[in-house]
Order: C-alpha cells, then structure tokens, then sequence
C-alpha cells in the first residue's frame, strides 16, 4: 500500500499542472523585483476597479422614514391623505395605490372633493411612457394607477395639492380706526395645500402581485365591485351585531324582572344590593340600546355608499363617469 502511495505521489508530480506551479514558484524565487512589481500592479489594478466602479456605478438612494410615511396632511388644515396599499406587478409594468382622504373643513363626515385634488409625478429614471390615471371609488377613496413602470425604477413622487378653501385664514374682522394701519402680508401658502408620497422599490409596503394591465374602465368597475361587496359584507356584520344585542338585552331584561321579584321578600342591605344589581342592569341594557341605534345609523350610511356604487358602476357602463386625464412622468430634480 505505501509503494502504491508513492507511486501515485510520483505521478502527480510528474503531471502537467504541478510542474507548471513548480515552474511559477521558481521564477518568482529567481526574480524578486519581478514579482514585487507583479504583486503591486495586481492590487494597483483590483483598487483602480473598485474605484471606477463607484464611481460610474448608478447612485442608490436611500429615503427615510419620514419620506416613506403613509399618512399625510395638509399643514392649512384642509384635510388629510392616507396610502391604505401599494401593489407592483413587474411582469405587466403597472403599480396601484389605494388612497383615502379626509376633508377637514366640512362638518360632515366625507373625503376630499376629487375635484379639488390636484396630481402630479415625479420619477428619478423617468420613463417617457409612464403614465398615472386617478380613478375615484367613493367620496374618500381614491385608485391611483401607474402605468408602462420599468423594472429598473428606483422610485416615484406623487405630489397631491388640495385646493379646497381653507377657512381658517379668511379675514373678516374691521379695523378699530381709521389710524391703524393696514398691510396685507401675503403668507407663503405654496406649499401649505401640498403633500407628498414616495413610493420606492425599497420599499417594503410595496407588495408583489400579478395585476392584469386592463383599461381604466375595467379597472373602476373591478374596484366599485370589490368595494360594493365590502360595504355589504359590513352591513351583514351590523345587522349580525344587532341581533346579539337585542337577545343579551333580553337576557338582561329576564334577570331585572327576577330580581324585581325577589326583592319583594328583601329587606335592608340585602334589599338596598338587589336595587344596585337592578340598576346596573338598567345601565347595561341603554349602554346596549344606544350600541343598536348607532350600528342601524351606519347601516343607513352604508346603504348610502351601496347606492351611490351603484350610480358609479351604471356611469362607468354607459360612458358618462368623468375620468381625469393620465398624468405624464416629470423628472425628478
């Protein structure tokens, strides 16, 4: 076994491979200056690459938190905006974004007049062909579509100005006298009733999924659809809700009603603890009943948005919804 050993060494040394690294090696024992010169005009040259690579290499930004937030208002207090989804589908190009609005300067409960919404984009690759189309779904929800996306983008800015008035700052105050003397000082307001949204390919709330590129007349009605369901599943869950609240209210009433007759044969302390117990009953079942009042107050709401669904659903067919016109890519300064 040992002859065999050093047979097979004898002819390892022999091949081809080991006598060129025997060969290496001598010249580099033969020719110092050689080799120090050899040595230095590798790492010269990986230092050189490495160098020209950053420099040349497109430059990665890195947005901050701040940047990336979802949830924005308007510093004249007419409003806000949230970004409630952010879906990417590389393989046809297209991003969708979900937005609701708030208006604040109306006492009722409703979003922000699309007509008084304002859109503008911004890219850092801009793509001649990137398109955004604003489709409103309801009073406060907003579908955002871009379209012809590169794989490479980086990210995009959404710039959204509200243009409703803001009250707040009107003046309708008089002057004491006529001495006072009045300026008119005009505030810069310019970027009071604008705010922005960054969604970038770093970002992990921008989600993958496949999304069919369809024309925005599909992409409302599919919308509408998915939001009419969701609005009738909510009142489901309310009339659910005040079915249960009518039979724990029942069963509040059984026990009053037995405690009003035991306390008959009650008397002091005993007594005094049966009229505690009847009284938070009492509290328990108006707690309950004004829980019913306000599910069948936004059952009405509900059925309300149901029905004006269904007015935008009848628009979109017949042709006569009013689409804004798509947005074109600006670059990004």
């Amino acid at each position: 076994m040992i002859e065999g050993m050093k047979n097979w060494l004898a002819k390892v040394r022999q091949g081809r491979l080991v006598r060129l690294i025997l060969a290496i090696r001598t010249w580099f024992q033969e020719n110092i200056i050689k080799r120090k010169l050899l040595i230095f005009s590798v790492l010269f040259g990986t230092w050189m690459c490495l160098l020209l690579g950053a420099i040349y290499s497109p430059q990665k930004l890195v947005y901050t938190d701040e940047q990336l937030k979802t949830k924005q208002s308007f510093v004249n207090g007419t409003g806000e905006i949230r970004l409630t989804n952010q879906l990417y589908s590389p393989s046809t190009g297209i991003i969708v974004l979900q937005f609701e609005t708030k208006d604040a300067t109306s006492p009722i409960n409703r979003g922000i007049d699309t007509k008084r919404l304002e859109w503008n984009l911004y890219a850092r690759n801009k793509s001649a062909d990137t398109t955004m189309e604003i489709i409103p779904i309801t009073d406060d929800k907003i579908s955002v579509i871009l379209k012809n996306v590169p794989k490479n983008f980086d990210a995009y800015a959404i710039d959204v100005t509200n243009k409703t008035v803001s009250t707040s700052s009107i003046d309708v105050s008089i002057a004491a006298s006529s001495n006072d003397v009045l300026t008119t000082k005009k505030e810069d307001t310019a970027k009071e009733n604008v705010v922005q949204f960054y969604v970038a390919m770093q970002n992990k709330q921008l989600q993958r999924k496949e999304i069919q590129d369809v024309s925005r007349e599909e992409f409302a009605l599919s919308e509408i659809a998915e939001e009419r369901s969701f609005q009738e599943q909510q009142i489901k869950k309310l009339k659910n809700s005040i079915v249960l609240l009518e039979a724990a209210i029942e069963d509040d009433e059984s026990r009053q009603k037995g405690l009003e007759k035991e306390a008959q044969y009650l008397t002091g302390d005993e007594l005094s603890e049966a009229q505690r117990d009847m009284n938070l009953l009492e509290s328990n079942i108006e707690v309950k009943q004004n829980s019913i009042r306000t599910a069948e107050n936004n059952i009405g709401k509900l059925r309300e948005k149901v029905e004006s669904l269904k007015k935008r659903e009848a628009a979109v067919k017949d042709g006569t919804f009013e689409f804004l016109s798509p947005i074109e890519t600006v670059e990004m300064k």
